[in-house]
């Protein structure tokens, strides 16, 4: 059951990449920064409830922590913080 709540934020992160990479400025700001907070809030939230209930996260959560991080440190890195 954790390994599926991590598919929606994972989701989310894999959309962003094509976001950045290839998207104007407007679909960076208006569409891939909205995606990518909310792919690190769904993360960071998953990971909290499998905190509190003592379980793993699991590969799923564990893949979604090192793409989150990756990805979000990648966007900073190359396009800035968002305006």
């Amino acid at each position: 059951m954790v390994d599926k709540f991590f598919a929606v934020p994972m989701v989310l992160l894999a959309v962003t990449f094509p976001l950045f990479k290839f998207g104007s400025e407007s679909v960076r700001n208006g569409i891939g920064w909205p995606c990518l907070g909310v792919g690190l809030v769904l993360t960071v939230t998953g990971l909290l409830l499998c905190a509190r209930s003592r379980r793993s996260p699991g590969p799923g959560g564990i893949s979604c922590l090192v793409a989150a991080a990756v990805i979000g440190s990648l966007a900073v890195v190359h396009y800035g913080l968002p305006v």
